[in-house]
């Protein structure tokens, strides 16, 4: 989800009072087919963020459909949770989908990439915490399809002894994996971050996401995207080049992890879940000089060390 303009003409007027409840109040990002807004639950008194989908006929808003299904089927942690769902209908002859979430307050990584070099503990947390809400997610049989530095927040609840987490979002495009097989007329996704198998529009496997997750995680050691450059050239890249990976900004063991997550076959890609033990058992082994590379997550005095799951 890109970040947007709060003051952009679709943050006041384009959407109504939703199930006599929900108040959409400024627009704080868009997708492909959808605008999100801060929102205000005018019965209990909380703010939440709101996902209106682009208006669209009966094909488009099944598949809205199917996507409220797959999300309310979700429930953990590390994955953004649907309060409420329904239909605008004040246009009757432009209904719009929409979507109430919990509203994450956070910063995304790419934002934190942009601003500071991360330290290795902090990169590590990020990769075990996205790993474990994959295991999560694919284990409900869903592929996200669209793991980039913009869906993944890191949230900070501001609490003396709590550290920053790490929370994945936008599932717009996620798909069930009984029909990973079906091959559209269009590459889905996000150029910079594709699997090879998304750019050659073949069948995916949950293999797919750990992919791309490995370049958001390369991304943040080296602070340069893996295949940058044009669209199309950035996504046909992967398929003769393995991303660049500096020793000197890249160390042991994340290297040969971050390979293996990057491999160009699925099949040699690790597990959502063998890939959570493994950046465990890393995060044990870090030193405190390892924290020289940038700041680490916020922690405060008495904090436990979070190495030690």
């Amino acid at each position: 989800m890109d970040t947007a303009d709060a003051s952009a003409p679709e943050s006041a007027h384009a959407v109504p009072l939703l199930l006599d409840r929900y108040r959409p109040m400024a627009r704080i990002g868009r997708g492909g087919m959808a605008f999100v807004f801060r929102g205000r639950d005018e019965y209990l008194g909380r703010d939440v963020a709101i996902k209106v989908f682009s208006g669209g006929n009966e094909e488009h808003t099944e598949m809205y459909r199917a996507e409220l299904r797959m999300l309310a089927a979700l429930n953990h942690h590390g994955v953004v949770s649907i309060i409420d769902a329904g239909v605008d209908t004040s246009a009757p002859e432009d209904p719009r989908p929409f979507l109430v979430m919990q509203l994450v307050r956070g910063t995304t990584v790419r934002d934190r990439v942009a601003e500071r070099p991360i330290s290795v503990r902090e990169i590590g947390e990020i990769g075990y915490e996205v790993a474990e809400a994959l295991e999560y997610v694919h284990a409900q049989h869903v592929i996200h399809r669209d793991i980039t530095p913009s869906n993944i927040m890191i949230v900070n609840y501001g609490t003396q002894h709590a550290r920053e987490r790490a929370m994945l979002t936008d599932f717009g495009i996620a798909v069930e994996a009984a029909d990973a097989g079906f091959q559209s007329e269009t590459i889905t996704g996000t150029a910079p971050y594709l699997s090879p198998e998304q750019v050659r529009n073949q069948p995916l496997t949950t293999a797919s996401d750990i992919y791309s997750l490995g370049l958001v995680l390369l991304e943040c050691f080296t602070r340069e995207r893996a295949f940058p450059g044009a669209h199309i050239p950035s996504a046909m890249a992967r398929l003769t080049e393995e991303p660049d990976m500096p020793p000197e900004l890249v160390p042991e063991p994340w290297r040969s992890l971050l390979q293996r997550m990057t491999a160009a076959e699925p099949e040699h890609r690790p597990t959502a879940a063998e890939l959570s033990s493994e950046i465990r058992l890393a995060l044990r082994d870090i030193r405190p000089r390892q924290h020289s590379r940038g700041m680490p997550w916020r922690r405060r005095r008495g904090a436990a060390d979070t190495s030690q799951r």
